[in-house]
């Protein structure tokens, strides 16, 4: 009998058994630490706030997991392994979110080990240096975590509508990147409060950052964040349900 538990254990074996997976599990912490230590050893000479304590490198591992996430989904449709996954459970959205469960929690712990290892080494080298136990600290941490964990999530879903491995990235990235910069250059002042803040990647960026005019809250920056991912991952469960194989 086909349960949902089965089918995240089945998803939970797929993903470790490939070589990405434990590179990006493994590999990515600790240059997440090594970088944060750069930026923080390059900043040395002035006191930097929390958001570039904690989340300097924010934008590289949101990429970075975000692909991980697409490669999830689309790399089982460039292999063909998807029919294969999708006859063994004929109803295909558990697949969905068997998916999205194993990619949350094998990143989110990561990423709070990498957040972490990445505030102390940017703090090593500061001229006033912040501890965990300081106001914010230790919330800014697992914001940045959930945050980029949340960018997983937003792959998978890409990786599910676009199913090409290339166009899925080239969307992320333009999604991700390149749109939201595109339009904080053009719009007009008077509407960057209005549609700026609630762009995915400046949700995601609040979600750890305090007292940024451009930004929301962390707790509203957390709702739009989580909002985004089941608008997306409900698009994807949609086309997944109707998309012939």
């Amino acid at each position: 009998m086909i349960t949902f538990p089965r089918v995240v254990r089945a998803e939970w074996t797929k993903l470790l058994s490939t070589r990405t997976a434990w590179l990006v599990l493994l590999g990515l912490p600790l240059a997440l630490t090594l970088l944060s230590g750069l930026i923080g050893w390059h900043n040395r000479h002035r006191p930097a706030t929390l958001t570039e304590a904690v989340g300097g490198g924010f934008l590289v591992y949101a990429l970075t997991f975000g692909i991980f996430g697409v490669l999830f989904m689309a790399g089982e449709h460039s292999s063909g392994l998807i029919r294969t996954t999708l006859l063994a459970v004929p109803r295909r959205l558990p697949v969905l979110w068997a998916k999205a469960v194993v990619l949350f929690a094998a990143t989110l712990p990561v990423l709070l080990a990498g957040y972490l290892g990445g505030f102390l080494a940017h703090q090593a080298f500061a001229t006033r240096p912040r501890g965990l136990g300081d106001p914010g600290a230790l919330l800014a941490v697992l914001g940045a975590a959930e945050a980029t964990a949340l960018t997983a999530i937003f792959g998978l879903a890409v990786g599910t509508l676009v199913r090409g491995l290339a166009g899925a990235i080239g969307v992320f990235v333009l999604g991700l990147v390149l749109l939201p910069q595109a339009l904080l250059g053009s719009l007009p002042t008077d509407l960057h409060d209005l549609v700026l803040p609630y762009l995915p990647t400046f949700a995601l960026q609040a979600m750890f950052t305090t007292g940024s005019p451009l930004l929301l809250t962390p707790g509203q920056g957390t709702a739009v964040g989580l909002g985004w991912a089941i608008l997306l991952l409900g698009c994807a469960a949609a086309m997944l349900r109707r998309r012939e194989l």
